[in-house]
């Protein structure tokens, strides 16, 4: 006769121990449930997925299934998913990791698709020797295996500073900024030159055209005529390009302080197109700021 009492309290502490266990399951269930649809509405559909398996399971109640399975598959349908791709001269790179937002997503490519979140995001391609690429790139609801790929270029190793380049270059003869920093004199020299041609070709023409004057006027030849407008036009012409070579030159004497605290080097040629009718031409300066 005392067995029966044993027998009923491990009846009841069993019993007692099951509706424990229900009952925890069923606050998992709930939990779950709740947080699914929350995670859902913010758009965060990768931990809604994962909300949404735990609430599917056979222990949980049938309306929670129910509903959960039908949020699953809306979720499934709507969560995007992106296949990275990397190359280095135009073959297949797979050594690579990448980050989304500065947390990390792959240590290496293998060609399947990655489902991610809608939203924009920061992506950041990594491969030992070569400088991060850098993409931001809005993942739309719904779209499937979207190719995201970069190209990836010189090692860093392969690349020079621009400090180490503009030194070396700056220190072989003949390059630009030589051939800059002496401009301003040679334009200086041809000024003096253009007004020196400006006064000799002057000269010449006048004393010819006095001869003439006093010799053939008004019937003189016109070769004789040529002659003289000829002299004439050089004469223009030396002065309109000593009068511009003097100006550039100055401008490029006052500037090169400033240029130099720059690195900008300011390349300039000068033109002269003569008038077929005679008496001048055009002087054309072209100067690269």
């Amino acid at each position: 006769m005392k067995i029966y009492p044993t027998l009923v309290l491990v009846f009841v502490g069993g019993a007692s121990l099951g509706s424990v266990a229900t009952a925890a399951e069923s606050a998992t269930c709930a939990d779950s449930y709740e947080k699914a649809q929350e995670e859902k509405a913010a758009g965060h559909l990768k931990a809604a997925l994962v909300r949404l398996k735990s609430c599917i399971d056979p222990t949980c109640p049938k309306f929670i299934r129910d509903d959960c399975l039908r949020w699953m598959d809306q979720v499934e349908s709507a969560l995007p998913t992106v296949v990275f791709a990397a190359r280095r001269d135009g073959k297949d790179l797979t050594d690579v990791g990448i980050s989304c937002d500065g947390e990390p997503l792959l240590s290496s490519l293998d060609g399947k698709a990655v489902p991610l979140d809608p939203g924009s995001h920061d992506f950041s391609f990594n491969v030992p020797g070569f400088a991060p690429i850098k993409r931001q790139m809005l993942i739309r609801e719904g779209e499937q295996n979207r190719i995201i790929d970069v190209e990836f270029g010189i090692p860093h190793e392969s690349v020079a500073s621009p400090t180490s380049t503009a030194s070396a270059d700056a220190g072989r003869p003949g390059e630009r900024g030589t051939f800059t920093r002496y401009l301003p004199y040679g334009l200086a020299g041809l000024g003096a030159l253009g007004v020196a041609g400006f006064a000799l070709f002057g000269i010449e023409g006048n004393s010819q055209k006095g001869e003439l004057e006093g010799s053939c006027s008004p019937y003189c030849h016109s070769s004789q005529v040529d002659s003289v407008r000829t002299k004439y036009l050089l004469a223009d012409t030396c002065l309109a390009v000593g009068l511009v070579s003097a100006g550039v030159a100055t401008y490029l004497f006052l500037t090169r302080h400033s240029e130099g605290a720059s690195g900008r080097d300011h390349a300039t040629s000068i033109g002269f197109a003569p008038r077929t009718s005679g008496g001048g031409g055009v002087v054309q300066v072209f100067t690269a700021f």
